[in-house]
């Protein structure tokens, strides 16, 4: 099978990863010396690629070094969340199923004897904690990586993706107090907590009413730059006998506004429909391949959406900037100023809009070339 030399959809690893060599010196600097890091970006910039290519870094490099990931989007209760703790942990602090044995045999023969291990032929052992959890058992799981990491004399680093799913467990607040109460004491241990809803992270680590206000070092994720990606384009397409010049290339990274996901996803596209050399032309078909492929979810985006809110989005699309302003609001019937208000702020927390520079743009440049279309179909 021919390499294809663009990727999207899963991690980048290898020759797919594109730079961020400074934020990947910063992240492992941090964890390293002990400092607990929040990473926020919108999603599907890159953060989980940038923190697993850091942490095989880390790996690579320290031989007392233990990581330990967890993706919490799937979690949809207190009990799951505390048995895939403890299981992550012990698959990752552990360095041999000897160990992964032993530690699991502490944690289930302290909190409950009668579970049985599961074991599988890639050195992986897992239980389910079905019980109760006391005070104490929770305690002593989130206690888990600093024990290990202690006994062992090892930095143990807990990477915890899409953190702010958590806040969704009618448990949260217990569990968010008790993180925060065991975690802040450890040495030895160290807490990476990511996610792409960009609202709803600063909301958990930025506000000081919340437990895990200063928790650590906040991070966030800029956009690779337009100089990074347009060599990376090009090598893409010579390393496969085709060739694309740098300024279609240029036009890739500003149609998609350097988005890591849809540069892949448009230079991919783009490359499948190239015989020898990319032309213009086809960048504007494969344009619209993008927005198509991608309006599913789109539509299911906005499927929870009020009419004035779907209105507001079109108007940002359409370039208005004063939302308020009288021919504004009738053109696209964004209702009176206390629902233009309401609905600016509801934008925001969805992640659909964000402010820069004191204006309203969207988080996503192809949602807003697809509202743009439908907005010109309409």
């Amino acid at each position: 099978m021919d390499k294809i030399p663009f990727q999207y959809g899963s991690l980048a690893e290898a020759d797919n990863f594109v730079n961020r060599v400074e934020e990947r010196r910063q992240l492992k600097r941090f964890l390293l010396d002990g400092i607990n890091v929040m990473l926020i970006s919108p999603r599907r910039w890159g953060k989980s690629s940038l923190v697993k290519k850091a942490m095989l870094e880390l790996l690579e490099e320290r031989k007392d070094v233990r990581v330990c990931f967890l993706d919490a989007f799937s979690i949809h209760s207190e009990r799951e969340f505390y048995s895939a703790f403890a299981n992550v942990v012990i698959q990752g602090a552990a360095s041999t199923l000897v160990k992964k044995i032993e530690d699991a045999k502490k944690v289930i023969e302290s909190l409950v004897p009668s579970v049985n291990l599961k074991q599988d032929p890639f050195n992986q052992v897992s239980f389910d904690l079905k019980f109760q959890f006391s005070e104490k058992d929770r305690m002593e799981i989130l206690q888990l990586p600093e024990k290990i990491a202690t006994e062992r004399g090892l930095r143990v680093i807990v990477c915890i993706d899409e953190f702010q799913q958590l806040a969704n467990l009618k448990e949260y607040k217990s569990i968010e107090g008790k993180m925060r109460a065991v975690w802040q004491h450890h040495h030895n241990a160290v807490y990476c907590l990511y996610g792409s809803k960009r609202h709803k992270m600063l909301d958990i680590f930025n506000n000081s009413q919340h437990p895990f206000y200063r928790f650590g070092q906040l991070m966030f994720i800029n956009k690779i730059a337009r100089e990074e990606w347009i060599p990376y384009i090009v090598k893409g397409f010579s390393s496969t006998g085709k060739s694309i010049s740098e300024e279609i290339a240029g036009q890739i990274c500003d149609i998609v506004e350097c988005h890591s996901w849809y540069v892949q996803q448009l230079s991919y596209f783009v490359w499948a429909a190239t015989e020898g050399e990319a032309k213009e032309e086809t960048l504007a078909k494969q344009t619209n391949t993008l927005i198509d492929t991608n309006a599913p979810m789109f539509m299911s985006d906005i499927d929870n959406l009020s009419g004035p809110q779907v209105n507001m989005l079109r108007a940002v699309a359409a370039g208005a900037t004063q939302l308020n302003s009288k021919d504004t609001t009738a053109r696209y019937d964004l209702g009176g100023p206390q629902t233009i208000t309401r609905n600016k702020r509801i934008l925001q927390e969805k992640d659909f809009l964000e402010k820069r520079n004191g204006i309203l743009e969207f988080s996503d440049p192809v949602f807003r070339l697809w509202i743009s279309r439908e907005n010109s179909h309409g």
